[in-house]
């Protein structure tokens, strides 16, 4: 007869505890940077055993690795679904366009951390997170692609062009802040740069039809 103490354990994987963890240390590195944020503070505000953490990552960077991929396939997830909402061209990038300004908006401080802590280490292109980037502005580029077929988007534009030059552009109007912007500041300065970006890229019969049309998309 076997006993409960010579039963085999079997491993239990605590998603709840995980994502207390990692809201923890989302927080610490956010409002402290990465450098000055430590584990054993990371510990105290997610309310576990400092030991507890490295059980979970091995180091800060590892740790840090892992709050920026749940935030980036979430965000990935989230404008996959709401493209497939979307039948035109023009209404998914007006979409990707607005909720590109909502990431400045919103996320400064993780993207900060993205930028300056693992897009620039020598082994970014063998992340996990590289995967992802590419993921994510496959999404655009499948759209540009797209619009292209359908005559919405000028044969005449390189899909990669058209990347660098939304994202880009995105991020330069980015950087000079929008923390402090409410909700519809941040819609109007999204709607003012997809005009422009749409007219740049539109296909003839688009561009065409752009006069007679006003007003925000009711549906963005």
């Amino acid at each position: 007869m076997t006993t409960v103490a010579n039963r085999p354990r079997a491993k239990v994987h605590n998603r709840d505890r995980d994502a207390e963890i990692l809201d923890a240390a989302r927080t610490v590195f956010e409002e402290r940077g990465f450098e000055a944020a430590s584990i054993a503070g990371i510990a105290r505000r997610a309310h576990v055993a400092e030991g507890t953490i490295y059980l979970y990552s091995a180091t800060k960077r590892d740790l840090l690795l892992k709050v920026v991929r749940r935030w980036y396939e979430g965000l990935i997830a989230e404008i996959e679904e709401a493209l497939a909402e979307r039948v035109s061209v023009e209404a998914k990038l007006r979409y990707f366009a607005h909720r590109q300004f909502r990431v400045f908006a919103e996320d400064a401080a993780i993207g900060r951390l993205l930028v300056r802590e693992l897009r620039t280490a020598p082994d970014y292109a063998d992340t996990d997170l590289y995967q992802l980037n590419r993921r994510y502005t496959r999404l655009f580029t499948s759209a540009v692609r797209a619009g292209i077929e359908t005559g919405e988007i000028s044969s005449e534009v390189p899909s990669n062009l058209a990347r660098d030059l939304f994202f880009g552009g995105i991020e330069h109007a980015g950087m000079g802040g929008m923390g402090g912007l409410g909700p519809a500041r941040i819609a109007e300065r999204a709607e003012t740069f997809f005009a422009l970006f749409w007219k740049a890229v539109a296909g003839d019969a688009v561009a065409s039809e752009a006069p007679r049309r006003s007003g925000f998309a009711k549906r963005v």
